[in-house]
């Protein structure tokens, strides 16, 4: 495990789709992240700034986005005497905070490695823009990694409490994720990684996506990484991308 280290990293990262409704919705992040890490502990800090293009009926959430209650029952094909033409606008602003503190260990003569993280996604995103639902969230996983071989499998599960607002009462939901990394070099790994969480909902759709990731570091200090993913469901966008650069202290 790493001795003390500061990473400094910023990303951009940009996702699209229509969650089954009528328009899309463009979500743009732009997160700085300072993480600390102490042997067996990792405490981190994200602040993003954010850009919503969409009619206002896909709220950015701690995983993924939700989607209104009034959205989902209003909206469909376009046809009928109930339906009405939503305004497409773009709102931008400070993002959800999110900290989160967690906690490494190897058991002894154990390839595996663990990780526990406890999450909060601090409601400090404009409720009123559309940029969050300005409730605080609240998680904890358990991320397991098999560390013996050039592919390394991984998994990842928790919990994730989502805090209601006054127009919607949302299920706190399971989530999990599972793939691979693999080892091209030294300095090159690349990973595949499939995405679930149960609906946030009864009448949303589970969510579920599948993402690849390539990763890179450049020297001992510097490091930068790209993704693309699809959502194969309606809860999901239907096309993400982003990358990142990172400088080790």
């Amino acid at each position: 495990m790493a001795d003390s280290q500061l990473d400094f990293s910023v990303a951009f990262e940009k996702t699209s789709g229509d969650y089954g409704l009528e328009n899309t919705t463009e979500i743009t992040r732009l997160p700085v992240l300072v993480q600390y890490i102490d042997e067996a502990w990792r405490l981190s800090l994200s602040v993003p700034f954010i850009s919503v293009t969409g009619d206002g009926s896909i709220t950015p959430g701690i995983v993924g986005v939700v989607r209104s209650d009034s959205a989902l029952t209003t909206s469909g094909s376009g046809s009928g005497s109930g339906s009405s033409v939503a305004t497409v606008d773009t709102e931008s602003g400070l993002g959800d905070i999110t900290t989160s503190v967690s906690y490494a260990f190897m058991p002894q003569n154990s390839e595996m490695f663990y990780e526990l993280t406890a999450s909060v996604k601090w409601g400090t995103a404009s409720a009123n823009k559309g940029l969050g639902s300005g409730e605080n969230d609240y998680s904890v996983s358990l991320y397991s990694q098999y560390e013996k071989y050039e592919v390394e499998p991984f998994f990842n599960i928790g919990y994730l409490f989502i805090g209601d607002t006054d127009e919607s009462d949302y299920d706190d939901v399971f989530f999990a994720s599972t793939g691979f990394m693999y080892s091209v070099n030294p300095q090159t790994s690349f990973s595949v990684v499939y995405d679930y969480q149960q609906g946030t909902t009864n009448i949303t759709d589970e969510a579920k996506s599948l993402g690849v990731y390539v990763n890179r570091r450049f020297s001992k200090d510097w490091s930068g990484s790209v993704f693309l993913f699809g959502g194969l469901t309606d809860s999901v966008a239907d096309t993400g991308m982003g990358l990142s650069l990172t400088r080790n202290f």
